[in-house]
């Protein structure tokens, strides 16, 4: 292989890492797919056009179909030595409108997010609503009466109708290092399951609407589905179905899937941050 620092100036290869936004809702997920509209795939082609070259976006990590993501994190290689304002407005013009970059700095070549990660947030949002929002579909899971707690259904305070209390309960028994096998997708075959959760929080009233409770997750890394299936299990708990104690026994080798609660519709869940730190920045890059 060629040493990058051997060819000629004009073909070094230009490391730069954007931070990305996008509504998930027409993508199939951020991974790249033959013949399929993938957020990877549509910032690829963009970037392309302006590099003049084929690239390959690393990511700091996969979001599912329907996902949202206002901190995704990408880096490629590009043979144009472009400084990265440039790269953010010309790609930003090639994109369609339900993907942008937000901010764009130069990176090592071959720099790849996910080994700088130190952790990700997600936050999901809980829409607690007798009629639909047409505004909020694609941006929260709507529980109407039946999904929440049989006592408090008739609550007049959104937030009241599930057990706040349960749900925080069993929130902090799921912090810290655990083996949260139960808690990821039947087809998530990969052996290591354990992570580490640092913070989960339970907040009614998000964004100052009574009728939506936000929960936030940051944690080292996660699995598929994990923060889908965490938020349908804190949901049993708000609808007094499973007590704090019973989700705290899936935690470990000996959890399984099926004990644990539904997989929470993927409209709800967005990528909020991916915190950077075991990386460094190259210079800034030379060029129009």
């Amino acid at each position: 292989m060629t040493d990058p620092r051997a060819a000629r100036p004009d073909e070094r290869p230009h490391g730069i890492r954007f931070v990305v936004a996008y509504d998930g809702t027409d993508f199939h997920g951020w991974a790249r797919q033959p013949d399929t509209r993938t957020v990877q795939g549509v910032l690829e082609a963009a970037i392309a056009s302006m590099a003049g070259h084929e690239v390959s976006c690393r990511g700091a990590g996969r979001t599912d179909r329907g996902v949202h993501a206002l901190g995704q994190i990408a880096a490629f290689d590009a043979r144009r030595a472009i400084k990265p304002e440039g790269w953010l407005r010309g790609v930003n013009q090639a994109l369609p409108d339900d993907v942008a970059v937000r901010s764009a700095e130069a990176c090592e070549p071959g720099y790849t997010p996910r080994f700088d990660a130190i952790d990700k947030t997600y936050r999901y949002i809980l829409l607690v609503d007798d009629e639909r929002d047409p505004l909020l579909r694609h941006r929260a899971w709507r529980l109407p009466p039946r999904l929440r707690h049989p006592d408090r259904a008739s609550s007049s305070t959104p937030a009241d109708t599930l057990d706040l209390d349960a749900m925080r309960s069993a929130a902090t028994r799921l912090l810290g290092t655990h083996d949260f096998r139960a808690f990821r997708a039947a087809d998530d075959e990969r052996e290591n399951t354990i992570r580490t959760l640092h913070t989960l929080s339970v907040e009614p009233g998000w964004a100052g609407d009574p009728r939506q409770i936000a929960l936030t997750y940051r944690g080292s890394a996660f699995m598929k589905n994990m923060v889908r299936i965490l938020t349908g299990t804190l949901l049993e708990a708000g609808r007094g179905r499973m007590t704090p104690d019973r989700i705290a026994a899936l935690l470990g080798a000996e959890g399984r899937r099926q004990d644990a609660g539904p997989t929470a519709p993927a409209e709800g869940l967005t990528l909020v941050e991916v915190r950077l730190g075991r990386g460094t920045l190259a210079p800034d890059t030379e060029g129009a």
